[in-house]
């Protein structure tokens, strides 16, 4: 960094300081006689006092601090054109550009801060200071704020539905979860049996079991004793087994038998297996069956309460119901004193998302400003791919102008320096306040852009973009006029 750069960063930062320090003052002298004799109902310290305006400090912040920016600009900028600093140095052959390149990191610099703050500070703000003062009101821990109960909601792309009894929106803790989601295309049964017969018009199995592969390569599968079995559950009956591949046998005391059967069938679908088929009494020995599931097979998961634990949710005392179909009338019913659910991927992030935009949809009306952070619409939007109308247009304008808004304080920068750079005798007033009048019209447009993307007039993108590339655009080529 050259010397000259470092003196035109002290001579911005000074200004900076006192003008920003002065606004954060001003606002909190005149906020804090207001709100005192609430403040002196709940017996607030001066530590709640200052959690809650800093819980209110990155709201104002979005617009005092462009505001400070600009007129930090123009004190220094108006200064230095006094002084003739600015012709000096670009006689010594530096162009207005690179001189102004310090005030365009510092705008470059203030922007990214505030995106930062809009994302990681700003959109719990509100909670916490509503919170802040609940709890003096209630004297109930912090821990036991943020739920919201009764929430309902479906991941279309993985066809899950979720309906919960109540969620923490801070610790991501679920109270009475239920879930219901189809099991995936590789999920099969199978049933094995050290021996089978065909008693009665049905299958009478001696240490039968049926499993439930959730997944084709389910490591644990679901698995239940069961000893009877109907001809559509086993998918045939003895007079079938007949024609199945294996080896005759024929012994000396007339019994008939087959063995290493197997046989593959598409309608309906199977694979079977045996080691031995007396066929004379019709036993199986070594007897293994599988298919895949029926059309309809799902899976719902009714739980006590569940947690966020090492990139998976983790439920208590759950009960599993397996169902073979859509007509399944003998559901698999098992109980798991904990249950790990690595494969439901809709996280506590993505949740809260889904309560907290469902929140303000349902407020209806349009939105006065961009408080949606960016991964909430971002996940609210995986959650409803299909979003049209004015929710989709609200949502997609807040995408926008979350991620438009903070360049706010780089387009004042580029707009301050054509009033506050020319030299030569001309009234100061004029600079500054034509660039206060060009500030405050793109503050206006701003806000229009906003209002008319969400009504759908304009693209939501464009609604969020044009004032920065208007008045970008229009900063710029009036610095190029600059003589």
């Amino acid at each position: 960094m050259r010397l000259h750069d470092r003196y035109l960063f002290r001579e911005l930062l000074v200004p900076l300081g006192f003008c920003l320090g002065g606004f954060l003052i001003f606002w909190l002298a005149f906020d804090l006689f207001g709100r005192l004799d609430d403040f002196q109902e709940l017996k607030f310290g001066i530590r709640e006092i200052g959690l809650y305006y800093m819980f209110d400090l990155p709201k104002l912040l979005n617009t005092a601090l462009p505001v400070a920016l600009l007129l930090a600009m123009l004190y220094a900028l108006s200064a230095h054109s006094r002084h003739n600093e600015l012709i000096a140095l670009r006689a010594a052959g530096l162009s207005l550009w690179r001189i102004c390149a310090p005030y365009f990191a510092v705008g470059l610099f203030l922007s990214l801060v505030l995106l930062g703050l809009n994302e990681e500070w700003l959109p719990d703000a509100p909670e916490r200071k509503s919170g802040l003062m609940q709890r003096r009101e209630s004297k109930k821990p912090e821990s036991e704020g943020r739920w919201r109960s009764r929430v309902h909601f479906q991941n279309p792309t993985t066809r899950r539905d979720w309906s919960l009894g109540a969620v923490h929106l801070d610790t991501g803790e679920l109270r009475q979860p239920r879930v219901a989601m189809p099991l995936p295309k590789g999920a099969y049964r199978e049933v094995l049996a050290g021996y089978a017969c065909w008693t009665n018009g049905s299958w009478r199995l001696t240490n039968g079991i049926e499993r439930l592969h959730r997944i084709s390569d389910d490591l644990l599968p679901a698995e239940w004793v069961k000893p009877i079995f109907t001809r559509d559950e086993m998918g045939g009956a003895p007079a079938e087994l007949l024609r199945w591949e294996g080896s005759r046998l024929e012994s000396t005391n007339g019994l008939v038998a087959i063995t290493n059967l197997s046989r593959v069938a598409t309608t309906p679908p199977g694979e079977w297996t045996v080691c031995l088929y007396t066929v004379t009494n019709g036993v199986l020995e070594g007897f293994r069956f599988s298919a895949p599931l029926g059309e309809g097979a799902r899976r719902l998961i009714i739980a006590e309460r569940g947690i966020w634990t090492n990139g998976m949710w983790r439920f208590y005392q759950a009960r599993e119901f397996l169902y073979r179909s859509a007509t399944d009338g003998n559901v698999l019913d098992l109980l798991h004193p904990e249950l790990d659910l690595p494969e439901l991927d809709e996280d506590p992030d993505m949740i809260s998302s889904e309560v907290e935009v469902g929140e303000l949809l349902s407020q209806g009306g349009a939105m006065q400003s961009p408080d949606l952070p960016v991964q909430d619409i971002l996940d609210y939007l995986q959650l409803h791919p299909d979003l049209a109308g004015r929710d989709c247009n609200l949502l997609k304008t807040q995408l926008h102008a979350r991620i438009a808004g903070p360049w706010t304080c780089l387009v004042v920068a580029v707009i301050a320096i054509p009033f506050g750079a020319p030299s030569g005798r001309r009234n100061v007033f004029y600079g500054v306040a034509g660039s206060l009048a060009l500030g405050f019209l793109y503050f206006a447009v701003q806000r229009l852009g906003f209002a008319v993307g969400q009504s759908g007039w304009l693209e939501p993108w464009v609604g969020a973009w044009l004032p920065n590339v208007l008045f970008g655009g229009l900063g710029l080529w009036l610095t190029s006029r600059v003589r």
